[in-house]
């Protein structure tokens, strides 16, 4: 286990082949290296916190470890009689007679057998601020448990992140939502959930600007809709608001959010955000609410146009924006809107023509 002696040692690749054992805490004598790959081998233990020590580190992979649960004959193929074991790391022989490994917190004894749960377990070690150069983190397909390190998230270099098929368990860092350029990879962690026990959601800030993100086309994780309120909130100057209760809050409800009324299946039907100090410009981001049938923003000081593809929104009922500063024409797409009964436009600095709206009646519409 004495590494001192491969001090100056810079890449150490070993993937994909049968080595078996613990990882010392003499890791730490590898000042200089920058590529650690251990991943695909029979491995097992903790991962020790002196790993984090080799601060040029720039890739670790240190993945699929996992060989599942094995048990053995005591005398045939572990060598030993049940009686003499004494605690500590055991090694028993399959047929093939490659070794099967644990440690003694992975060893149960089932006279006359012995199994063993080869696998790399125990909490990610915390100290990723000693690694600031590191670009690829892989810890997928161990036993690993408890949370993720939101200090993870301050690796600026970071590209890839795979934490997928442990056992983790907490919510997801918000801190995570800095890595907007890595492929950060979690599935497979069954325990993981939002700040309550009983739901699974990702932090606001996670889902918006972390592209490479494998939950992000889940809609339990990263509910697309709360992501199209988060741009509506930014365009209209949200921080100015005088009521945003729960507005991109990083774990709540965004049908829990104030003026925002869902249906059943969690789409939104309503926002009605009037003289609440709304600015800025209606977002674009509203068109593709598409359950939408009530928007009222009357009475703030929104600017800007009507977006274009308002006729995106065919459920709609009620389009009141009246005493806004809203400029440009009418769109033509209003026409498209078949349920409208209700549009108020006046108040705003509105010109051009009136597109011919469906005969259904507007008799609550004015402009």
């Amino acid at each position: 286990e004495n590494l001192a002696p491969l001090s100056s040692l810079k890449d150490l690749f070993i993937s994909n082949n049968y080595f078996y054992g613990s990882i010392p805490n003499s890791i730490r004598s590898l000042v200089r290296m920058e590529r650690l790959h251990l991943d695909h081998n029979v491995l097992y233990g903790t991962i020790p916190d002196d790993i984090l020590s080799l601060v040029r580190l720039r890739e670790l992979k240190l993945s699929h470890t996992r060989q599942g649960r094995q048990c053995f004959h005591h005398l045939w193929e572990c060598s030993m009689i049940i009686k003499d074991y004494k605690g500590g790391d055991l090694c028993c022989y399959r047929n093939d007679g490659t070794q099967v490994c644990a440690d003694e917190s992975k060893v149960e004894i089932e006279d006359p057998d012995i199994c063993l749960t080869p696998e790399i377990y125990g909490t990610i070690p915390v100290g990723f601020s000693n690694t600031p150069y590191l670009r690829v983190l892989e810890l997928s397909n161990n036993a690993l448990t408890g949370n993720i390190p939101p200090e993870i998230g301050a690796l600026s270099r970071l590209e890839v992140l795979d934490l997928t098929n442990n056992t983790l368990t907490g919510s997801i860092p918000s801190a995570l939502g800095a890595l907007a350029d890595a492929t950060v990879l979690l599935r497979g962690n069954e325990m993981i959930r939002g700040q309550s026990t009983n739901t699974k959601i990702a932090p606001l800030s996670v889902c918006s600007n972390m592209h490479g993100l494998d939950l992000l086309d889940d809609p339990t994780w990263c509910p697309p809709e709360r992501n199209l309120l988060r741009e509506f909130y930014e365009d209209a100057k949200g921080q100015e608001w005088t009521i945003a209760t729960g507005w991109v809050d990083e774990f709540s409800n965004h049908c829990d959010w104030y003026g925002v009324e869902c249906n059943e299946e969690g789409k939104i039907v309503n926002l009605t955000l009037g003289n609440v100090g709304l600015s800025g410009r209606i977002s674009s981001a509203i068109v593709n609410l598409t359950s939408l049938e009530k928007v009222d923003f009357h009475d703030n000081d929104l600017k800007g146009s009507i977006p274009s593809q308002i006729g995106n929104l065919l459920n709609l009922s009620s389009f009141i924006i009246s005493y806004n500063r809203i400029t440009g024409t009418i769109p033509d797409r209003l026409a498209d809107l078949s349920q409208l009964q209700i549009l108020h436009l006046h108040g705003n600095r509105l010109q051009g023509t009136v597109p011919r709206l469906s005969s259904k009646g507007h008799t609550k519409s004015s402009f």
